[in-house]
């Protein structure tokens, strides 16, 4: 389930034991047959295969409440949330008694953007599965959208006490901490995430956010350009290369790397900001107005950019 870092986030449990690797044979036409060369498929990475195959399956053993939940997970790690909610919901259908889904379409649902779904479905998760740490992160997460943070805090850290090696649990730590303002304590949990699971990516990335915050800035550097080896053209990760790169003041450095990002996406706001900065520390006033002025053309006038208004008055009078 490695996919994407919100299909990661999602943690949804696999029935891996019902999943096993053989030797490439003619494709079978049975739905023993079939399961064993969908468990193959989505061990060697296959997830499109692995679901067409299981989609055979149901249509072929469509009580069988295992075929549904793990058509349901490969559904989520391609993103395909409301074919997974309905999966899961088939699970439920079939079994009253499968609460363990639960957690699995809460993730669903969160993914679909249906939140308040999701926010019932981990509460539900949560009162029939007390034990299930999964289940409290996935709520967790749902209540972190819903803007519930102190609520969201004591989910995350119940799901910490059961499940104290799973690297998304030690993530939304991590990212609850940080909001908190505890940066020094939010890079221990990435770094925590970062072991437990080397290929999620999501820890990595906010493990150098977080050393840029904490002003380790070449540290910072080292870590992220770990990440790009892994997803060269990751928007998010160029841009904490590019800040990294302006906070050593390598300003050159961080300019080619934001130009090259607003090259391919011309609308990255985030981008235009950085750019400005950079110009800005740079001196190259004319450059850095003009780019605070397209950064600001795109957002509403609110409080939170009222100090970059201000900035592009000042250059205002400066450059004329």
């Amino acid at each position: 389930m490695r996919n994407s870092a919100l299909n990661i986030l999602l943690t949804a449990a696999v029935c891996t034991a019902l999943f096993f690797c053989g030797s490439n044979q003619e494709a079978p036409q049975g739905p023993s047959a079939l399961f064993s060369a969908a468990g193959e498929a989505y061990n060697c990475g296959d997830l499109v295969t692995c679901r067409e195959l299981l989609i055979r399956v149901t249509a072929l053993d469509a009580e069988n409440p295992n075929v549904w939940r793990n058509l349901g997970t490969v559904n989520l790690d391609l993103g395909l949330y409301d074919d997974a909610i309905t999966a899961y919901q088939r699970v439920i259908e079939i079994d009253s008694a499968r609460v363990d889904v639960l957690t699995d379409i809460t993730g669903a649902f969160l993914g679909a953007g249906r939140l308040p779904e999701a926010l019932h479905a981990g509460q539900l998760a949560i009162q029939l599965m007390p034990e299930d740490g999964l289940a409290f992160n996935n709520y967790g997460m749902a209540l972190m959208e819903s803007d519930r943070f102190e609520e969201a805090a004591v989910c995350f850290n119940t799901a910490l006490r059961r499940e104290p090696g799973n690297a998304s649990v030690l993530y939304n730590c991590g990212r609850i901490t940080l909001m908190a303002g505890d940066a020094g304590e939010a890079l221990l949990l990435f770094q925590a995430a970062c072991t437990a699971d080397p290929g999620f990516l999501r820890p990595q990335i906010e493990t150098a956010r977080t050393l840029g915050i904490l002003e380790r800035h070449t540290e910072a550097e080292e870590q992220i350009l770990t990440v790009l080896a892994r997803i060269p053209s990751d928007p998010e990760a160029l841009n904490i290369l590019a800040l990294s790169y302006s906070s050593q003041g390598r300003q050159e450095e961080a300019v080619s790397v934001l130009e090259s990002l607003l090259e391919r996406n011309p609308g990255d706001s985030h981008s235009r900001l950085g750019l400005a900065e950079c110009f800005y520390r740079n001196g190259n006033l004319p450059e850095a107005l003009e780019n605070y002025q397209l950064f600001t053309e795109s957002l509403q006038d609110t409080a939170g950019t009222s100090e970059i208004r201000e900035r592009i008055q000042e250059l205002e009078a400066v450059c004329d």
